[in-house]
């Protein structure tokens, strides 16, 4: 198989460079040796890049941008896909997620992160296996603050299962600020939250958590694990996600009715 033909870009940020320099290159009526003799290197390089055998040097990508008129993209793929290689994919995400004009997002059992009350965070956090919890309650926080207090926030789209309203984490006080939180929320023109009840029964979103950000003029989709996240680039994968998101949706209480359940919630905790 030639090396080109096993790139996967769904399964790798640099996977999905190369795919796409070689895309840009052909869009634009050029030869490998042309690129190449536009980036000062030889053909091979060119190569090298294009069947991931060789990953695209930050200055060759700078020059790619301004040439293409790309506004950076390449440059800012590198550094998540660098990011990504230490292991800091939460900062890739957050770096989506402050960009994005719409997110949506469907989480089975907790609160998802963005939704969350430091003191709730705080709470399922230090259940978990974090290693450092204040560090991640704060990473937490400050992705927050990236998508909701910037002058134009996106449109937020998030569906929760039962579970995610009536697990206590933390006790009765840190669940009646997250109830209270969740209805502040709902109340916000951008933004809509929609609980799925138990009388939905089994559903596509039983398959595990998922998000889906508009950024630019694309959609892509992020998938939850449990020790890390998988971003999905490729329209097909991300076509299949939003009609998971869509079925989902289908079955979610109204945000009316999602309101009066909340609200019922806090009721117990008062």
């Amino acid at each position: 198989m030639h090396a080109r033909e096993s790139l996967d870009s769904t399964r790798s940020l640099w996977h999905f460079i190369a795919v796409h320099l070689r895309r840009y290159r052909e869009a634009h009526h050029l030869s490998g040796q042309a690129l190449a003799d536009l980036l000062g290197c030889d053909r091979s390089t060119v190569s090298r890049y294009e069947s991931d055998r060789l990953r695209l040097k930050r200055e060759h990508a700078e020059i790619i941008d301004r040439m293409w008129n790309t506004d950076g993209m390449f440059t800012a793929l590198i550094g998540f896909a660098e990011r990504a290689d230490d292991g800091d994919w939460l900062l890739e995400l957050a770096e989506f997620e402050a960009r994005a004009t719409r997110i949506r997002m469907w989480e089975a059992s907790v609160v998802p992160g963005l939704l969350q009350t430091p003191e709730y965070a705080s709470a399922a956090l230090n259940a978990g296996t974090a290693d450092d919890p204040r560090a991640t309650v704060e990473r937490r926080l400050a992705r927050q603050a990236a998508v909701f207090d910037k002058p134009k926030p996106p449109r937020v789209a998030a569906l929760l299962g039962w579970a995610a309203v009536e697990q206590v984490v933390g006790g009765a006080d840190v669940m009646r600020g997250q109830l209270a939180r969740l209805i502040e929320l709902s109340e916000l023109p951008h933004v809509s939250v929609r609980v799925v009840e138990k009388s939905a029964g089994a559903h596509p979103g039983l398959d595990g958590p998922f998000k889906i950000l508009t950024v630019g003029d694309r959609d892509l989709a992020y998938t939850e694990a449990a020790t890390r996240g998988r971003f999905l680039m490729d329209p097909f994968d991300v076509q299949e996600v939003a009609v998971r998101y869509d079925l989902v949706s289908d079955i979610a209480a109204p945000v009316g009715p999602t309101r009066a359940l909340l609200e019922a919630e806090l009721e117990k905790y008062t």
